[in-house]
């Protein structure tokens, strides 16, 4: 198995922090705590951090796979 980290933040407080009030996949407002993230090949920008897995999956997977395989011989660290 190959495991990637995207590390997904809480939303900002304020609006102006995130840059957007709603997500850029689904256009659904972000409520007062969400996890929210980008997507790593593209400026998209901010989204619901499981919109983003949706985005990646159906837009990027050709780069997603060549991502993978780069990084399939490096070994993880103790605390992984």
């Amino acid at each position: 198995m190959t495991l990637l980290f995207r590390d997904p933040w809480i939303k900002p407080l304020s609006d102006f922090e995130a840059g957007s009030d709603s997500c850029k996949h689904c256009n659904a407002k972000f409520g007062d705590v969400e996890f929210v993230t980008s997507c790593d090949f593209c400026e998209i920008g901010v989204m619901h951090d499981r919109c983003a897995n949706e985005h990646i999956l159906k837009k990027h997977r050709t780069a997603l796979e060549s991502k993978m395989s780069l990084h399939k011989d490096k070994p993880l660290h103790d605390y992984q």
